[in-house]
């Protein structure tokens, strides 16, 4: 009996612990001086252009060391496949830009062959050609989470500080990353050129899949070490269940005495 319901328990195990896989952070770019991420493994950032320099800067009335970066600069991450399927990720960014009016170049996925990315257009995330929020969440140099996520199903989704921002099916791969293999950052592509802005950045975090709605909402705007994911109810669903299943199979095999 109990090797029966072993056998008939593990499946059930199994499909629970793959349900609580989710997203896992891949890399963790702090700018504490340099370009590493805190996460082994992950390729170092690079910078692009002339004039990125560390500063202090004020976050949430607390002094952080921050990237900055002029017009035309920001920084590239090489081989972003290594860590990341090239179409199921979660990028965040904390960042500020020193002028938010038209459209000014948050992320690019084509290695700058494309107009087509990641904008701040007139103070609303912007998913060049494709969705724009509303409301003007972004101000000129002001401190935002910027989060854009797509899942295996292509759907692209965007969140400002937390707050859901743009959504949209990605059908045509515009959010893939494409065979160059890079991720740049801040700096326009080569099709326009001009839709860039000066700014800083404090952090940025690359997962290996989709963050949920409630996940994103957990990421802290603050410098290192915020940013850290709030348990999902599913994790906690998930993480229920298979205690269930264990307290079970402790009392079929003897491990815990019933009274």
């Amino acid at each position: 009996m109990r090797f029966l319901l072993l056998r008939h328990a593990l499946p059930a195990l199994l499909l629970l612990v793959a349900a609580d896989a989710g997203a896992v952070l891949r890399a963790d770019y702090q700018f504490q001086g340099n370009l590493n991420s805190s996460v082994a493994g992950a390729p170092a950032l690079a910078n692009f252009g002339a004039g990125n320099a560390y500063a202090s800067e004020s976050i949430n009335a607390g002094a952080a060391t921050v990237l900055t970066f002029p017009a035309g600069g920001g920084v590239s991450l090489p081989t972003a496949t290594t860590i990341i399927p090239a179409g199921v990720y979660s990028i965040a960014a904390l960042v500020r830009l020193s002028d938010v009016s038209g459209y000014r170049k948050y992320v690019d996925f084509k290695n700058r062959t494309s107009d087509n990315g990641v904008y701040v257009l007139d103070g609303n995330l912007n998913f060049y050609n494709f969705a724009t929020g509303a409301g003007a969440p972004i101000a000129n140099n002001a401190w935002r989470t910027i989060v854009i996520t797509r899942d295996a199903a292509g759907q692209v989704a965007g969140y400002v500080n937390g707050a859901p921002a743009l959504g949209f099916a990605d059908g045509s791969g515009a959010g893939v990353v494409d065979a160059a293999n890079v991720l740049n950052f801040f700096f326009d592509d080569a099709v326009t050129g001009t839709e860039q802005s000066a700014g800083a950045v404090a952090r940025i975090q690359v997962y290996d899949n989709a963050l949920s709605a409630t996940e994103v909402a957990g990421l802290g705007l603050g410098p290192a070490p915020a940013l850290v994911p709030a348990l999902d109810l599913r994790h906690l669903v998930a993480l229920a269940g298979l205690l269930a299943v264990l307290g079970a199979l402790s009392l079929q095999l003897g491990w815990v005495r019933p009274k």
